[in-house]
């Protein structure tokens, strides 16, 4: 016998998922360093999407520049644990 589940979709779940979207880029940072460690960028993930669409130029000159010189591009996000400690994990 199947059985039958149901998913709903109101004004409650959409702000839910906006909301977690939200906390997900407030906690989340782009770092773009070179390859033996020099760090040349460490800004909010919110705050490089907000440049990426006021300027997209910077978004394609980043893409262009991580193709042809030995750069690391990496989006690192706060893991929130129970406890007091909290992490950085990083993204690739």
């Amino acid at each position: 016998m199947a059985t039958k589940t149901t998913f709903s979709i109101n004004s409650k779940t959409i702000t839910k998922v906006f909301q977690d979207l939200f906390d997900s880029f407030k906690s989340s940072r782009l770092k773009v360093s070179s390859k033996n460690g020099q760090e040349y960028l460490n800004i909010s993930l919110l705050l490089a999407v907000i440049i990426g669409i006021i300027f997209p130029v910077a978004f394609i000159a980043l893409i262009i520049l991580s193709v042809v010189a030995p750069i690391e591009i990496a989006i690192l996000q706060e893991v929130k644990e129970e406890h007091a400690n909290q992490k950085m994990i990083e993204l690739k």
